[in-house]
């Protein structure tokens, strides 16, 4: 995996119920489906400290607020496939400009550039981490809060819409792959209908595979000049700066070694404070490492088939015994028994 400079991200957003994730499009579609199945909208609110005029205005919201939101909208829905209902309002919703703009792309490719920018935007408790390799690429779908209930129902209302965004701008269903950390539910056939039937389960991590021919497909509607128009306009209502779960990950992918006592001291904060601050994530700091090094050996042996020596090689791991430990721990599996899967 490649290593890290001497600089670090963008300083993150260290408090979850700061006021700092504009995803208006997300909240409204969440309350539209919700009511829509007989919700009350009060009781949909209700806790999350977001009121009506907050969703009539470009307003933004904390992640704890979101994740609240969430999980009132799937209780109250009262019906099963909700999050897959969302994420199809979500892919098709007035609101979704981003997602419009993506549309003018010139093929899946550049549109997932264009979605790494506005993540917290469009999908704000869930984020993707990409990787390559020959037969096309991995998505892996991560909890931006850190580790909560939410994400349950927001990355499954992703997959949906992925699934409808991708039919729309390339006027027809891609054969894209999941591969869910949870074992095969006995409600398949909602599953199967929103995403087709190349569903696997039981997996170490959450991701997506999306084959060549996918990503190159064009999109029916590309518009260079549009396309740069809308994102420039968008850009505008971004807020700098991620969750603080999300940039730990990704400081550990650009520097395997990086502990928490650097890190908080590049914050500018204390051990301790860092660690409230992850507490109120639901998270740890050792717990984020593990979910990079899982997500990167899972990509390594179980998607890429290299070997012991090659992979720990990237993990900077120089001992085999212990790599092969460490894999046991971050998996549940040996290394032998991730490429078989």
């Amino acid at each position: 995996m490649k290593q890290p400079g001497h600089q670090f991200s963008p300083a993150p957003l260290l408090n979850p119920e700061a006021r700092c994730v504009s995803a208006l499009p997300f909240c409204q579609t969440l309350l539209n489906v919700a009511c829509a199945k007989g919700a009350d909208k009060n009781k949909v609110l209700r806790g999350t400290g977001i009121f009506d005029t907050d969703l009539t205005q470009e307003r933004a919201f904390s992640p704890l607020q979101i994740a609240a939101l969430v999980l009132n909208a799937d209780k109250y829905a009262g019906v099963r496939d909700f999050a897959f209902q969302a994420g199809q309002a979500l892919a098709t919703s007035q609101y979704s400009g981003v997602l419009k703009a993506m549309g003018y792309s010139k093929n899946l490719r550049q549109a997932l550039l264009i979605l790494r920018r506005f993540t917290s935007h469009i999908s704000p408790l869930v984020s993707f981490g990409v990787y390559p390799r020959p037969q096309g690429i991995v998505i892996a779908l991560r909890d931006s809060a850190g580790k909560h209930k939410a994400f349950d129902v927001a990355s499954l209302m992703v997959c949906s819409a992925f699934i409808a965004l991708t039919k729309q701008w390339c006027g027809q269903r891609l054969p894209l792959s999941f591969h869910f950390p949870f074992s095969r539910p006995r409600h398949i056939a909602e599953f199967e209908m929103h995403l087709g039937r190349r569903l696997h389960f039981d997996s170490p991590c959450f991701y997506i595979t999306v084959d060549n021919a996918s990503l190159r497909k064009p999109f029916l509607h590309h518009d260079g000049y549009l396309l740069k128009a809308s994102v420039s306009h968008y850009k505008k209502q971004l807020i700098s700066g991620g969750q603080l779960p999300d940039f730990i990950r990704n400081e550990v992918m650009r520097n395997p070694h990086l502990c928490a006592t650097d890190l908080a001291s590049a914050l500018d904060i204390s051990p301790a404070t860092l660690k409230r601050r992850l507490k109120a994530c639901h998270c740890t700091f050792s717990a984020l490492v593990d979910d990079v090094r899982r997500e990167q050996a899972i990509f390594l042996l179980q998607i890429c088939r290299l070997s012991n020596e090659e992979s720990a090689l990237r993990l900077a791991i120089s001992d085999l015994t212990n790599f092969r430990r460490a894999v046991k721990r971050w998996t549940g599996l040996t290394p032998g028994e991730l490429r078989s899967r």
